[in-house]
C-alpha cells in the first residue's frame, strides 16, 4: 500500500486546497511512517485531519503546519489530559511528534472504528423520538463534565463518538478546565450550543433534554430558567446563521467557489462530479440539450429537469425580459443567489426543502446578468396531487395536513415567509413528507407584527388552493398558524 502513496512534504501540505484528497505517506522524525488514506478536515495553510494507519492499526491524525502550530498542539494535548485525568472517555493519544523535517507537528490518535458520531446519528434519524434516548445519554455526559469543571467551548454534535456502551469526547483543543463545577448560567449557556443544533422543530425535545440535564444536576427548574433557555437558543441560532451565511459564499470543506471572468458560481462539494462541473462552466447549454426535460417555460423563469452524474437535478434559469429588466437587476442580488442563501438557511435549521446544489451568475464587468439555481429533484407529485390521490383516505389526508402545517410553523419560527404558497410549490418526497421548493420569493422579517401580517397573507393565498374542496380548507383552518 505504501508504494501507491505519494510522500507528502511540508510544502505539499501547507499548499493543499480543498481538492486535496489522495493517499499519502508521512515520514516522522523517528523514522516511522504514517499512511494517510482519507482527508477528513482541512483548514488551508493551517492544519489537516486524516484517517489512516500507524504501526499497523487504524489511526486518526491531526497535522499542524502554520506559525502557531506549537500553540495548537499544546492546547489540544492539555484538553486531552484534562479528559483523561477526569476519566472521560476519549481516543488514546498514540504518538506526539514531528515530520522528518520537523516542520509539521503530528498528533496520532487511536481510531474508534466501531462507532458513529452524534451528528451522523442525528442526520439519519426518522424521528426525534427515535434518537431522544441517545441524546439523553449524551446530556448526562455533558452534565458530568460540567460537574467536573470541564467546559467544551465548541460543543458540537460531531464532538461525540458513540459505541454501543461508550460515549467518546473528541477535540481537546477547545476544552477549558475550571477548579470547580460550572455555575448554572455558564452551564446553560454551554448546553445551548448543543441544543440549538437540533433545529427549529425540536422545541419540545430541547425542553425535555434541558429538564433531563437539570435533574442530573439536582436543580429546581423555575419558569425563568426555561425562558432563559429559549432566548439563548434563539440568540445562538442567530449567531450560527451569521457565521454560516459567510461559509456558503466562499471555499470551505463543504462548498466550492468558482470564479471566472464572466461567471460566479457556488457548489455544494457533496454533489461535485464531472458532468455537473461541466454544466457550471456552460449552464446555457443544458437548456438546448436533448436530455433536458422542460418543466416550466415562463417569461421570468425557465425550469428543466436534467440528469448529471447519475443524479436528477432541477435547474431554474432566471430570465431577463428586456434591456430595462437587465439594467434594473444588474447591481442587485440575483434571484438564484437569494434562493441559494435561503435554501441553505432552511437546511441549517432542519426545514425540508429541495436541497440546494449550486447557483451560477453570469457577470460582465461586475454587472449581474442571467442566473441559474440547481436543486435536488424531489418528485413529480405536489401536495395537490397527493390529496387528490388519497381523497378517500381520511387518515393519510389528516396526517399530510399536519405535516404541511408543521412545515409552515417551522418556517415561521425562523421569522420567514415563503412568498408564493401555490400548492405546486410543496412537493411530497419518497417518505411522504412535504418539501418546499421555489424560495426566490421567500422573505426574512425583522418584527413579529410584520411576520404575523405576512403569514396571514401567505395562509390566505394557500387556502385559495382548496376553494374547490371545503373539507380540506377547513382542516387547514383548524390548524391555523396565526
Amino acid at each position: 500500500m505504501e508504494n501507491t502513496c505519494i510522500t507528502a512534504t511540508y510544502d505539499a501540505l501547507s499548499s493543499a486546497d480543498f481538492s486535496f484528497n489522495q493517499p499519502f505517506s508521512l515520514k516522522l522524525s523517528d523514522g516511522q511512517i504514517f499512511i494517510a488514506e482519507e482527508v477528513i478536515r482541512l483548514i488551508p495553510k493551517r492544519r489537516m485531519v486524516v484517517f489512516g494507519f500507524w504501526q499497523g492499526q487504524a489511526a486518526a491524525v491531526k497535522l499542524f503546519f502554520d506559525a502557531r502550530a506549537a500553540r495548537h498542539v499544546e492546547k489540544d494535548i492539555a484538553g486531552i489530559r484534562a479528559l483523561q485525568t477526569n476519566k472521560v472517555p476519549t481516543p488514546a493519544l498514540l504518538h506526539q511528534g514531528y515530520t522528518e523535517d520537523k516542520r509539521v507537528h503530528v498528533l496520532i490518535f487511536e481510531r474508534i472504528t466501531d462507532a458513529c458520531n452524534l451528528e451522523a446519528i442525528w442526520q439519519e434519524k426518522k424521528s426525534i423520538e427515535e434518537v431522544l434516548p441517545i441524546l439523553k445519554n449524551v446530556i448526562i455526559e455533558i452534565a458530568t463534565q460540567h460537574v467536573l469543571g470541564l467546559l467544551q467551548h465548541d460543543l458540537h454534535l460531531k464532538n461525540f463518538l458513540l459505541t454501543e456502551k461508550i460515549i467518546y469526547t473528541l477535540d481537546g483543543a477547545q476544552i477549558e478546565v475550571f477548579p470547580h463545577l460550572l455555575t448554572k448560567q455558564v452551564s446553560i449557556n454551554n448546553l445551548v450550543l448543543l441544543l440549538s443544533q437540533l433545529g427549529v422543530d425540536a422545541e419540545e425535545a430541547q425542553k425535555e433534554l434541558f429538564l433531563h440535564y437539570a435533574n442530573a444536576r439536582g436543580w429546581t427548574v423555575k419558569p425563568e430558567d426555561l425562558l432563559h433557555l429559549s432566548l439563548q437558543i434563539k440568540k445562538c441560532n442567530r449567531a450560527r446563521w451569521q457565521q454560516y451565511t459567510k461559509k456558503i459564499y466562499r471555499d470551505s470543506t463543504h462548498f466550492m467557489r468558482i470564479r471566472k471572468f464572466s461567471t460566479f458560481a457556488m457548489l455544494n462539494r457533496h454533489y461535485a462530479g464531472a458532468e455537473l462541473l461541466q454544466f457550471l462552466s456552460h449552464p446555457a447549454s443544458a437548456f438546448i440539450s436533448p436530455q433536458a426535460v422542460l418543466l416550466k417555460k415562463g417569461n421570468s423563469a425557465t425550469v428543466i429537469k436534467m440528469r448529471l452524474d447519475n443524479r436528477d437535478y432541477v435547474i431554474k434559469r432566471y430570465n431577463l425580459k428586456n434591456i430595462w429588466h437587465r439594467l434594473r437587476r444588474a447591481c442587485r442580488q440575483t434571484r438564484a443567489s437569494a434562493s441559494w442563501r435561503l435554501a441553505n438557511k432552511l437546511n441549517l435549521f432542519g426545514i425540508a426543502n429541495a436541497a440546494p446544489v449550486a447557483f451560477i451568475e453570469n457577470r460582465v464587468l461586475g454587472m449581474r446578468g442571467v442566473s441559474y439555481c440547481v436543486t435536488e429533484y424531489i418528485s413529480d407529485e405536489h401536495a395537490g396531487d397527493y390529496f387528490a390521490r388519497h381523497i378517500h383516505d381520511a387518515e393519510k389526508t389528516q396526517k399530510m395536513v399536519k405535516h404541511i402545517t408543521d412545515l409552515f410553523k417551522n418556517l415561521a419560527r425562523l421569522e420567514m415567509t415563503h412568498g408564493d404558497l401555490k400548492i405546486t410549490n410543496i412537493l411530497i418526497n419518497a417518505e411522504e413528507f412535504p418539501v418546499f421548493i421555489d424560495l426566490d420569493g421567500a422573505m426574512e422579517h425583522a418584527s413579529k407584527a410584520g411576520l404575523q401580517k405576512a403569514w396571514q397573507k401567505e395562509l390566505a393565498r394557500f387556502l385559495e388552493n382548496f376553494n374547490h374542496n371545503a373539507d380540506l380548507q377547513e382542516k387547514f383552518r383548524a390548524s391555523a398558524l396565526v
